[in-house]
């Protein structure tokens, strides 16, 4: 599996999506700790539970390679 760096403001927001996820946690005070909207945690959480760690990180796209597809 490919290694993933995320600049510090994706790594907060991937470990506070990856404690909501596990332990089902304040979808509230998430959004008001990392200064985003509900809507924009449930959306986090969506992409997360989908596609995993490399798509929380928004300023580098995910590229699909023949090797990816099988």
């Amino acid at each position: 599996m490919k290694k993933v760096n995320l600049r510090m403001k994706e790594l907060d927001k991937y470990n506070v999506i990856k404690e909501l996820v596990d332990h089902n946690g304040n979808k509230k005070r998430a959004a008001n700790k990392l200064g985003l909207t509900v809507r924009q945690i449930n959306r986090l959480i969506k992409i997360y539970k989908e596609k995993g760690k490399p798509r929380i990180c928004t300023w580098q796209p995910l590229k699909e390679t023949s090797q990816d597809l099988g």
